[in-house]
Protein backbone atom coordinates (compact mmCIF):
# COMPACT_ATOMS: atom_id res chain seq x y z
CA UNK A 1 0.00 0.00 0.00
CA UNK A 2 1.15 3.69 -1.01
CA UNK A 3 1.99 5.21 2.19
CA UNK A 4 -0.69 8.10 2.94
CA UNK A 5 -0.32 11.66 5.10
CA UNK A 6 -3.61 12.48 6.62
CA UNK A 7 -3.37 15.83 8.49
CA UNK A 8 -3.86 15.22 12.29
CA UNK A 9 -5.81 18.13 12.95
CA UNK A 10 -8.36 16.50 10.90
CA UNK A 11 -7.90 13.20 12.30
CA UNK A 12 -8.65 14.91 15.94
CA UNK A 13 -11.53 16.98 14.85
CA UNK A 14 -13.10 13.40 13.55
CA UNK A 15 -12.13 12.17 16.77
CA UNK A 16 -13.54 14.40 18.89
CA UNK A 17 -17.03 14.37 16.83
CA UNK A 18 -16.80 10.66 17.38
CA UNK A 19 -16.41 11.43 21.46
CA UNK A 20 -19.72 13.35 21.20
CA UNK A 21 -21.65 10.67 20.40
CA UNK A 22 -20.31 7.71 21.96
CA UNK A 23 -19.80 6.97 25.80
CA UNK A 24 -15.94 6.88 27.07
CA UNK A 25 -16.22 3.30 27.99
CA UNK A 26 -17.75 2.61 24.85
CA UNK A 27 -14.68 4.39 23.52
CA UNK A 28 -12.33 2.49 25.21
CA UNK A 29 -14.14 -0.64 24.22
CA UNK A 30 -13.84 0.26 20.68
CA UNK A 31 -10.44 1.00 20.61
CA UNK A 32 -9.19 -2.08 22.25
CA UNK A 33 -11.17 -4.56 19.70
CA UNK A 34 -10.27 -2.70 16.96
CA UNK A 35 -6.56 -2.95 18.17
CA UNK A 36 -6.62 -6.72 19.10
CA UNK A 37 -7.98 -7.22 15.67
CA UNK A 38 -6.17 -5.76 13.45
CA UNK A 39 -2.50 -7.27 15.86
CA UNK A 40 -1.58 -3.25 16.04
CA UNK A 41 1.37 -3.05 18.63
CA UNK A 42 -0.24 -0.36 20.81
CA UNK A 43 -0.81 -0.24 24.60
CA UNK A 44 -4.66 -1.28 25.09
CA UNK A 45 -6.35 1.52 27.01
CA UNK A 46 -7.45 0.96 31.00
CA UNK A 47 -10.68 0.30 31.31
CA UNK A 48 -10.21 2.91 34.41
CA UNK A 49 -8.40 5.44 32.57
CA UNK A 50 -9.22 8.75 34.03
CA UNK A 51 -8.75 11.01 31.01
CA UNK A 52 -11.84 12.41 29.10
CA UNK A 53 -12.84 10.27 26.49
CA UNK A 54 -12.08 12.42 23.29
CA UNK A 55 -8.27 12.27 24.75
CA UNK A 56 -8.02 8.78 25.51
CA UNK A 57 -9.29 8.77 21.46
CA UNK A 58 -6.59 11.14 20.22
CA UNK A 59 -3.88 10.13 22.16
CA UNK A 60 -4.57 5.97 21.33
CA UNK A 61 -5.36 7.12 17.33
CA UNK A 62 -2.06 9.04 17.49
CA UNK A 63 -0.15 5.51 17.58
CA UNK A 64 -1.88 4.01 14.54
CA UNK A 65 -0.44 4.56 11.46
CA UNK A 66 -2.36 6.59 8.91
CA UNK A 67 -3.86 3.84 7.09
CA UNK A 68 -5.43 2.14 10.80
CA UNK A 69 -6.00 6.39 11.46
CA UNK A 70 -8.49 6.17 8.80
CA UNK A 71 -9.96 2.65 8.75
CA UNK A 72 -10.88 3.22 12.73
CA UNK A 73 -13.08 6.19 11.99
CA UNK A 74 -14.42 4.78 8.84
CA UNK A 75 -15.39 1.91 10.66
CA UNK A 76 -17.36 3.86 13.35
CA UNK A 77 -18.85 6.02 10.41
CA UNK A 78 -19.74 2.95 8.75
CA UNK A 79 -21.98 1.46 12.09
CA UNK A 80 -23.87 4.48 11.93
CA UNK A 81 -22.84 6.28 15.11
CA UNK A 82 -22.90 9.91 13.31
CA UNK A 83 -26.42 11.40 13.28
CA UNK A 84 -26.18 14.79 12.81
CA UNK A 85 -25.92 16.03 9.40
CA UNK A 86 -23.05 18.33 9.93
CA UNK A 87 -20.83 15.89 11.56
CA UNK A 88 -22.14 13.61 9.13
CA UNK A 89 -21.27 15.11 6.31
CA UNK A 90 -17.47 16.15 7.29
CA UNK A 91 -16.07 12.79 8.31
CA UNK A 92 -18.29 11.46 5.07
CA UNK A 93 -15.71 14.42 2.57
CA UNK A 94 -12.50 13.07 5.25
CA UNK A 95 -13.25 9.51 4.28
CA UNK A 96 -13.57 10.50 0.37
CA UNK A 97 -10.66 12.55 0.59
CA UNK A 98 -8.21 9.81 1.39
CA UNK A 99 -10.09 7.25 -0.23
CA UNK A 100 -11.23 5.16 3.07
CA UNK A 101 -12.64 2.21 0.76
CA UNK A 102 -9.33 1.52 -0.78
CA UNK A 103 -7.10 1.71 2.20
CA UNK A 104 -9.99 -0.13 3.82
CA UNK A 105 -9.66 -3.33 1.46
CA UNK A 106 -6.06 -2.97 1.46
CA UNK A 107 -5.80 -3.70 5.83
CA UNK A 108 -8.35 -6.26 4.48
CA UNK A 109 -6.23 -8.27 2.67
CA UNK A 110 -3.39 -7.57 5.10
CA UNK A 111 -4.82 -8.94 7.91
CA UNK A 112 -5.94 -12.11 6.09
CA UNK A 113 -2.43 -12.60 4.93
CA UNK A 114 -1.15 -11.65 8.51
CA UNK A 115 -3.68 -14.26 9.92
CA UNK A 116 -2.50 -17.36 7.64
CA UNK A 117 1.10 -17.12 9.37
CA UNK A 118 1.72 -15.52 12.70
CA UNK A 119 -0.99 -16.63 14.00
CA UNK A 120 -1.59 -19.62 12.25
CA UNK A 121 2.20 -20.78 14.22
CA UNK A 122 0.77 -19.29 17.18
CA UNK A 123 -2.47 -21.25 17.40
CA UNK A 124 -0.91 -24.66 16.25
CA UNK A 125 1.29 -24.11 18.90
CA UNK A 126 -0.92 -23.28 21.59
CA UNK A 127 -2.99 -26.73 20.52
CA UNK A 128 0.43 -28.75 20.68
CA UNK A 129 0.60 -27.56 24.47
CA UNK A 130 -2.69 -28.46 24.68
CA UNK A 131 -4.57 -30.66 27.27
CA UNK A 132 -1.34 -32.10 28.38
CA UNK A 133 0.38 -28.92 29.39
CA UNK A 134 -2.60 -26.72 30.85
CA UNK A 135 -0.40 -24.37 32.92
CA UNK A 136 2.37 -23.84 30.14
CA UNK A 137 -0.41 -23.21 27.67
CA UNK A 138 -2.55 -20.48 29.65
CA UNK A 139 0.70 -18.36 30.55
CA UNK A 140 1.71 -18.99 26.91
CA UNK A 141 -1.27 -17.45 25.53
CA UNK A 142 -1.60 -14.28 27.92
CA UNK A 143 2.35 -13.63 27.26
CA UNK A 144 1.29 -13.47 23.02
CA UNK A 145 -1.63 -11.15 24.29
CA UNK A 146 0.26 -8.88 26.74
CA UNK A 147 3.64 -8.52 23.37
CA UNK A 148 0.69 -7.36 21.67
CA UNK A 149 -0.16 -4.91 23.93
CA UNK A 150 3.28 -3.35 24.86
CA UNK A 151 2.93 -4.88 28.46
CA UNK A 152 6.45 -6.33 27.42
CA UNK A 153 7.26 -6.60 31.45
CA UNK A 154 4.58 -9.21 31.60
CA UNK A 155 5.09 -10.58 28.47
CA UNK A 156 8.39 -11.37 29.17
CA UNK A 157 7.84 -12.78 32.96
CA UNK A 158 4.87 -14.56 31.68
CA UNK A 159 6.71 -16.59 28.60
CA UNK A 160 9.24 -17.29 30.84
CA UNK A 161 6.24 -18.71 33.75
CA UNK A 162 5.20 -20.93 30.49
CA UNK A 163 8.60 -22.26 29.91
CA UNK A 164 8.57 -23.19 33.88
CA UNK A 165 5.49 -25.07 33.67
CA UNK A 166 6.79 -26.63 30.84
CA UNK A 167 9.45 -28.00 32.53
CA UNK A 168 7.96 -28.99 35.49
CA UNK A 169 5.71 -31.08 33.41
CA UNK A 170 8.31 -33.30 31.21
CA UNK A 171 10.39 -33.59 34.37
CA UNK A 172 7.41 -34.04 36.78
CA UNK A 173 8.50 -32.22 39.63
CA UNK A 174 7.24 -28.62 40.96
CA UNK A 175 11.24 -27.00 40.27
CA UNK A 176 12.11 -23.57 39.30
CA UNK A 177 14.02 -23.17 35.66
CA UNK A 178 17.15 -22.71 37.93
CA UNK A 179 17.09 -25.74 39.92
CA UNK A 180 16.22 -27.61 36.89
CA UNK A 181 19.40 -26.43 35.24
CA UNK A 182 21.42 -26.31 38.24
CA UNK A 183 24.14 -29.32 37.70
CA UNK A 184 26.55 -30.88 40.85
CA UNK A 185 29.79 -29.69 40.51
CA UNK A 186 28.61 -27.30 37.69
CA UNK A 187 28.43 -30.48 35.37
CA UNK A 188 25.17 -29.79 33.24
CA UNK A 189 24.88 -33.31 32.64
CA UNK A 190 24.17 -33.87 36.41
CA UNK A 191 20.53 -31.72 35.83
CA UNK A 192 17.88 -32.50 36.13
CA UNK A 193 17.62 -31.36 32.50
CA UNK A 194 20.33 -32.96 31.55
CA UNK A 195 19.49 -36.25 33.00
CA UNK A 196 16.25 -35.85 31.19
CA UNK A 197 18.06 -35.18 28.14
CA UNK A 198 20.55 -37.94 28.07
CA UNK A 199 18.08 -40.49 28.63
CA UNK A 200 16.62 -39.10 25.34
CA UNK A 201 19.79 -39.84 23.74
CA UNK A 202 20.73 -36.03 23.51
CA UNK A 203 24.17 -35.34 22.41
CA UNK A 204 26.35 -33.97 25.30
CA UNK A 205 27.14 -30.78 23.01
CA UNK A 206 23.24 -30.52 22.35
CA UNK A 207 22.19 -30.64 25.92
CA UNK A 208 24.89 -28.21 27.05
CA UNK A 209 23.90 -25.53 24.62
CA UNK A 210 19.87 -26.11 25.17
CA UNK A 211 20.81 -25.28 28.77
CA UNK A 212 22.84 -22.66 28.44
CA UNK A 213 19.98 -20.81 26.39
CA UNK A 214 17.36 -21.63 29.61
CA UNK A 215 19.90 -20.31 31.75
CA UNK A 216 19.95 -17.16 29.79
CA UNK A 217 16.27 -16.69 29.32
CA UNK A 218 15.84 -17.55 32.84
CA UNK A 219 18.80 -14.28 33.44
CA UNK A 220 16.94 -12.05 31.64
CA UNK A 221 13.99 -12.94 32.69
CA UNK A 222 14.70 -12.25 36.13
CA UNK A 223 16.59 -8.77 35.62
CA UNK A 224 14.34 -7.35 33.19
CA UNK A 225 10.34 -8.49 33.38
CA UNK A 226 10.36 -9.82 36.86
CA UNK A 227 10.84 -6.64 39.10
CA UNK A 228 9.94 -3.84 36.72
CA UNK A 229 10.53 -2.54 32.81
CA UNK A 230 12.91 -3.52 30.72
CA UNK A 231 15.13 -1.04 30.38
CA UNK A 232 17.42 -1.13 27.85
CA UNK A 233 16.09 -3.24 25.79
CA UNK A 234 14.61 -2.39 22.04
CA UNK A 235 11.62 -3.95 20.80
CA UNK A 236 14.03 -5.98 18.56
CA UNK A 237 15.33 -7.35 21.56
CA UNK A 238 12.24 -8.44 23.20
CA UNK A 239 11.14 -9.62 20.30
CA UNK A 240 14.09 -12.20 19.73
CA UNK A 241 13.66 -12.91 23.59
CA UNK A 242 9.99 -14.46 23.18
CA UNK A 243 11.03 -16.13 20.09
CA UNK A 244 14.45 -17.73 21.69
CA UNK A 245 12.19 -18.99 24.62
CA UNK A 246 9.17 -19.88 21.57
CA UNK A 247 11.75 -22.16 20.30
CA UNK A 248 13.46 -23.86 23.55
CA UNK A 249 9.69 -24.76 23.75
CA UNK A 250 9.17 -26.53 20.43
CA UNK A 251 12.37 -28.25 20.97
CA UNK A 252 11.53 -29.72 24.65
CA UNK A 253 8.35 -30.66 23.09
CA UNK A 254 9.79 -32.43 20.05
CA UNK A 255 11.98 -33.96 22.46
CA UNK A 256 9.52 -35.03 24.86
CA UNK A 257 7.30 -36.54 22.23
CA UNK A 258 10.01 -38.98 20.50
CA UNK A 259 11.14 -42.23 21.03
CA UNK A 260 14.29 -43.04 23.25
Amino acid sequence: MEPIIIPIISVHRCCKIIDGYIQKEQVIDLLNAYIKQNHLEVKKVHEDDERYGWQILCDTIDEFNDANKLDFIGQVFDAQYITTEFDYDFIDEFLKKYNFEDVQQEIFNQLAKFSSDAIKAQQEFSARLGAAHPKALEEWNKSIDLFRSRYYSEAGNDIRKSLEFLLRDILKNGTSIEQQVKGSGKDLLKSNLGKYLSSKEINKINITFLINIITSITHISNEKFKHGEPTGLSEKDLRFYMNETFLVMQRLLDIEESKK
